[in-house]
């Protein structure tokens, strides 16, 4: 049985919830107006990325004068799995979503998450460009319009053991949240250790494993209690897609789309630097405070994980085929790398 037929009963569970939820809403809207229901993987509200969502909704509620109307889900509100929501909203249960566990149904999109490829927000930038005809149409052949993307801040691994040189990562357990990550981690003697977001405070609690790998300003306040080391490498951006419905989008008049098509990507690139600076601000307290001891990875070992995470670029490449191929070598072109 596959994925999509697995996951039927929970679509309909989810997609009747929201029809039960949206009733009152669509008493109060004009016959004609869109009523949507939108997805984020995060579960706190105050979160800068799913803010910036928020004002997206209400943003195209505001300039389309009510035709569409869209209803925010934190993570975790339906029985929707967030590793799931690329399928949720090619099935229609959810018209929108924050997609940032998108790997197991568009791996292309991937690639802007090799370990070591990307340096900074400008390498992504350029990445993303290039990637961005790939990425609209892996969606597209399941009936997604992609919209924009935000951008995690650079990751890099954590743990309660001491953890101040890539040499410390031999033998510890680590979460991480990607398989190239985990790739990364393994040719460095790390062990990864498969866990959803919610099982991590336990998991450090019970010792199944010693750390994360994340950003500080994502995991790395979250788990900051149980979190004494932080190595400062640029193993890898998270970039999120924002993601709707074609069947849905198709609906709406075409001044409403460009003004939706706007508003992501105004918020995505807001999205982006309120994390790469919280990102900045939270190493900084942990520094500060003696929260963690934190290292900066010296110019050496920076080359040296570069140097054994190369060849595995082209291998992950070749396992997705020949459009991976091509995209991966426009992309280290415009990197000049």
């Amino acid at each position: 049985m596959n994925v999509r037929m697995m996951s039927r009963r929970g679509w309909l569970l989810a997609a009747a919830l929201i029809a039960t939820a949206s009733l009152g809403m669509h008493s109060r809207i004009a016959a004609a107006a869109e009523t949507w229901d939108a997805y984020v993987t995060f579960t706190l509200a105050t979160a800068p990325n799913v803010q910036g969502v928020q004002r997206i909704l209400d943003g195209i509620k505001q300039q389309s004068n009510g035709a569409v109307s869209i209803r925010l889900h934190l993570g975790g509100s339906l029985p929707i799995n967030t590793q799931n929501i690329t399928q949720a909203v090619s099935d229609n249960v959810v018209q929108m979503g924050d997609d940032a566990f998108f790997q197991g149904n568009v791996p292309i999109v991937g690639l802007l998450r090799l370990p070591m490829l990307l340096r900074n927000l400008d390498d992504f930038n350029k990445a993303a460009a290039v990637m961005e005809p790939y990425t609209t149409a892996a969606y597209a052949k399941k009936g997604i319009v992609y919209l924009g993307q935000y951008a995690y801040p650079l990751q890099g691994p954590f743990s309660r053991k001491k953890l101040t040189s890539l040499a410390d990562l031999k033998g510890q357990k680590l979460r991480p949240t990607s398989p190239e990550q985990g790739e990364f981690l393994k040719r460095f003697g790390g062990i990864p250790v498969s866990a959803g977001a919610a099982e991590v405070t336990s998991g450090l609690d019970r010792g199944v494993f010693d750390g994360v790998v994340t950003a500080s300003a994502v995991g790395g306040k979250a788990w900051k209690e149980q979190l004494k080391y932080a190595l400062r490498i640029p193993l890898n951006f998270g970039n999120s897609p924002i993601i709707v419905n074609k069947a849905a989008f198709d609906k709406l008049a075409p001044d409403v789309q460009a003004k939706l098509r706007k508003l992501v990507q105004d918020e995505t690139q807001k999205i982006t630097t309120v994390l790469q600076q919280e990102d900045i601000d939270a190493t900084k307290d942990f520094s500060a405070t003696g929260a963690m001891v934190v290292t900066e990875a010296t110019a050496q070992e920076v080359a040296e994980a570069r140097r054994v995470m190369i060849p595995y670029w082209d291998e992950w490449a070749k396992a997705r085929g020949p459009e991976a191929v091509e995209a991966l070598a426009k992309v280290r072109a415009a990197l000049g790398r």
